[in-house]
């Protein structure tokens, strides 16, 4: 069988075709992590600016390494 006579087969079709939905699915899974990761760095951002009032940034366990404010 030639190249030719065998991209034009149904064989050759049906397997693109599940390539591409492969494909297809794996960029949406990408960008719906990167959307979540987005999301997750901007409410972490919100929760900050709501407890600092955007004077610390939280990177710790525990709130007793802040200095107090007076």
């Amino acid at each position: 069988m030639s190249v030719a006579t065998y991209l034009s087969s149904n064989t050759s079709k049906a397997i693109r075709s599940q390539l591409h939905r492969l494909v297809a699915a794996v960029g949406g899974q990408c960008v719906a992590l990167i959307e979540t990761i987005a999301e997750a760095r901007m409410q972490r951002a919100m929760i900050e600016a709501e407890m600092y009032l955007n004077r610390y940034k939280h990177s710790s366990k525990n709130d007793d390494d802040l200095p107090v404010l007076r």
